[in-house]
């Protein structure tokens, strides 16, 4: 039907629900992705739900680390010879019908100076920056925009078709070809808050990217554990401004600012709502101005040992 063929690539860490829930909606699509790679980082048992849709011939594998990055990059090693589109979604994601379809219709009248598109998430309405987020430059004027500080602007609920800079990573296509030249920056850990951004701002300096409003899908994801805010108030400062610092054209100063925004908002967010998540952040943001003006920052994952099986319907 598609003359390109697409292999999805799914990073997870024990979240079977939400696992059953993607591959039910991908098993409703009107076409079907010619290889499904799962990359594992969790503790929990998913051979229930690995064999429940086995009719995918899902490839899986397990790993001792649960690092988006690295599960992303472990992925493309799994991708077969025939596959030319590379598609990773985030496992609380849910796609409306023929999402797929769609999606591969962009592709199939694409030109070769596309490298990326991502997913219509219907969860969010793109609104104009407010006048706090405008000052502070922590909110793109545009769907999908970045700005010189490093922040960027939800493509999220569009009307059309629209070329962006950056493609959210809970679902995202790309050209196979591209990972000959761009691998996902590892030193984004675990969570990997910005890792998106990063990958697709260094992509999209040489090549096109697009958000697809035809290509439909549902991002259901949920609030941070309270004891795991105050590391993604870190995160919020230190991931962005290394985000900043390694790439041309954006601007450190711009981004010291913006953060600075992100911490006042914090503060008046916690005292406002009495919102012990945004205190907790507020402090993390703290510890991560700490961290970037001494130049502390974070280690790589390293991979140890990684145990692999594949299971064939």
């Amino acid at each position: 039907m598609f003359k390109e063929k697409l292999a999805v690539v799914i990073p997870t860490k024990d979240r079977p629900k939400e696992l059953n829930r993607l591959f039910e909606s991908i098993c409703k699509q009107e076409v079907l992705p010619n290889q499904t790679i799962v990359i594992d980082g969790g503790k929990a048992d998913s051979d229930n739900i690995l064999k429940k849709f086995s009719h995918l011939n899902i490839d899986y594998a397990k790993i001792n680390i649960a690092s988006l990055t690295t599960q992303r990059n472990l992925g493309i090693t799994f991708l077969k010879p025939d596959i030319s589109l590379v598609c990773f979604f985030d496992d609380d994601i849910t796609l409306e019908k023929n999402s797929l379809s769609n999606m591969l219709k962009f592709w199939e009248n694409a030109t070769e100076d596309v490298a990326g598109a991502t997913f219509n998430n219907m969860n969010h309405a793109f609104r104009n920056p407010t006048f706090f987020e405008r000052v502070f430059l922590v909110k793109a004027g545009k769907p999908g925009g970045v700005l010189r500080s490093g922040f960027q602007g939800l493509p999220c609920s569009l009307k059309e078709t629209t070329q962006v800079d950056w493609l959210i990573g809970c679902s995202m296509v790309f050209r196979r070809k591209i990972f000959d030249e761009f691998k996902f920056d590892e030193w984004f850990d675990g969570y990997a808050h910005c890792e998106d951004v990063d990958f697709c701002y260094r992509v999209g300096k040489k090549y096109k990217l697009y958000a697809v409003a035809d290509a439909k899908i549902y991002h259901f994801n949920t609030l941070e554990k309270i004891e795991n805010s105050f590391a993604l108030g870190r995160m919020q400062i230190v991931n962005r401004v290394y985000f900043v610092k390694k790439n041309s054209g954006l601007s450190v100063l711009f981004c010291y600012w913006a953060c600075l925004g992100i911490f006042l908002n914090n503060i008046v967010r916690s005292l406002l709502d009495y919102d012990k998540r945004h205190y907790l952040r507020a402090k993390g943001n703290l510890a991560g101005f700490f961290d970037v003006f001494r130049n502390k920052t974070p280690q790589a994952p390293n991979v140890e040992s990684t145990f692999y099986k594949r299971l064939y319907g």
